[in-house]
């Protein structure tokens, strides 16, 4: 009777620090996901070190899908924490700050000199500054990003040379947009303009919209249907924009009412 109350235990006490150790796997599943994200920076830099600009750009959407995942895992997990707040803001510093004013800067604005690498200088703080404002507003930014995300900012910048580094190098129009739009990207993540967020599912937020839920099909069966006709990075660029002009419709929205 006594080996089988010890076994009881035994028994209990195993599952118990299985349940444990379940729980603490599921806890570092968005942390690895993070990780991964700082790793695809990483890897970005590196290739933006060897000139193999295409694989730098590729390797920035690839954090940034690490970078929708982590959030979304940690929600559904119930994982959320302080900690995985920094390491993601510390990840993000990486792959859409470093990587992509590397990337911009070996690519076109180093033929402005000093004026170049001030530039990309000032597109990299821009976005460590937007980190750090959003981690200390963190939840006061669940509906509203206040100040471009630095993955959007950084995401826009790897799809822009995906689709113009077929341009020969030394042509001065594309010298001047790129500078035009690392400038304009800087300033709008310090910037205190709204810009939706995603936090909820994409057909929530066509809602805001005011669309029904059939044309918010329709919204959606488009965009993949676009996505196949054409390029996939043309197919970015597109929604990119689209989000920029989002961010404008809504601001005009909150004036009306």
């Amino acid at each position: 009777m006594i080996f089988a109350k010890i076994r009881k235990k035994r028994f209990q006490n195993l599952a118990k620090n299985k349940k444990i150790l379940f729980k603490k796997s599921i806890n570092l599943l968005p942390n690895i996901f993070t990780l991964g994200n700082a790793f695809f920076g990483f890897c970005s830099i590196i290739f933006t070190a060897k000139s193999e600009y295409l694989s730098a750009a590729y390797f920035i959407l690839l954090g940034a899908l690490m970078d929708a995942l982590d959030g979304r895992i940690a929600r559904l997990v119930g994982a959320a924490s302080p900690m995985g707040l920094q390491l993601d803001s510390l990840a993000d510093s990486v792959s859409f700050c470093l990587a992509p004013a590397l990337l911009i800067y070996f690519w076109q604005l180093k033929t402005l000199g000093f004026f170049g690498l001030l530039l990309s200088c000032i597109f990299f703080l821009a976005g460590i500054l937007r980190l750090a404002r959003f981690n200390l507003m963190a939840q006061e930014q669940s509906i509203f990003f206040l100040g471009l995300p630095t993955t959007i900012a950084g995401c826009f910048l790897a799809i822009f040379y995906l689709n113009t580094g077929f341009i020969y190098d030394n042509n001065f129009i594309l010298l001047l947009i790129t500078f035009i739009l690392v400038f304009l990207l800087s300033i709008l993540m310090v910037s205190r303009v709204k810009f939706p967020a995603f936090k909820k599912n994409i057909l929530s937020f066509t809602s805001s919209f005011g669309l029904t839920k059939k044309w918010r099909k329709i919204v959606i069966i488009s965009i993949f249907a676009f996505a196949f006709i054409l390029q996939f990075h043309k197919t970015l660029l597109v929604l990119f924009l689209l989000y920029f002009l989002s961010a404008l419709y809504f601001k005009f929205k909150l004036k009306m009412l």
